[in-house]
């Protein structure tokens, strides 16, 4: 292999690996859990049980 394409291959990689990084960082973050997909209760739903807990 030639110094050359070491050297481009390299950068490459680098400016991928640097893209990835960035983005994520940027990305909008997702809140913690399941994401409703596990069959557990709305938010709303939830938000009812929690005002009832704090009642009792």
């Amino acid at each position: 292999m030639s110094h050359q394409f070491q050297t481009l291959s390299a950068l490459l990689l680098v400016a991928i690996a640097a893209t990835w990084l960035a983005l994520r960082a940027v990305a909008r973050r997702k809140k913690p859990g399941c994401g409703g997909d596990c069959g557990c209760a709305p938010g709303d739903l939830r938000a009812t049980v929690s005002r009832r807990e704090k009642e009792s």
